[in-house]
């Protein structure tokens, strides 16, 4: 589906086309539409600072970030932190 949004009502509103995801997002995760799954990906964000936009906003935050939020974001890892799940590290323990 896809949501047409006048270009006046976005300078009106000041908000680019993030803001208003994040701000959706937000709004589905506050009535329940969604889960805070589904809401950090409309929101395109990664989930940590998806919450701390919540906690920001004053938005009860989810158990499952609230240790998240603590974790110091790092460079480290270069590519999808998903792939090191399924990352077969029998080679690299038995050297």
């Amino acid at each position: 589906m896809n949501l047409t949004i006048p270009d006046e009502i976005l300078q009106a509103a000041q908000l680019s086309a993030a803001d208003i995801k994040r701000e959706l997002a937000m709004l589905f995760l506050q009535k329940k539409a969604l889960n805070v799954e589904q809401a950090t990906q409309l929101a395109d964000m990664h989930p940590v600072k998806f919450e701390q936009l919540l906690v920001q906003r004053q938005i009860p935050a989810p158990l499952k970030f609230k240790k998240l939020s603590k974790l110091q974001e790092r460079d480290c890892i270069v590519g999808d932190p998903e792939d090191l799940v399924h990352f077969d590290w029998a080679k690299e323990w038995n050297n």
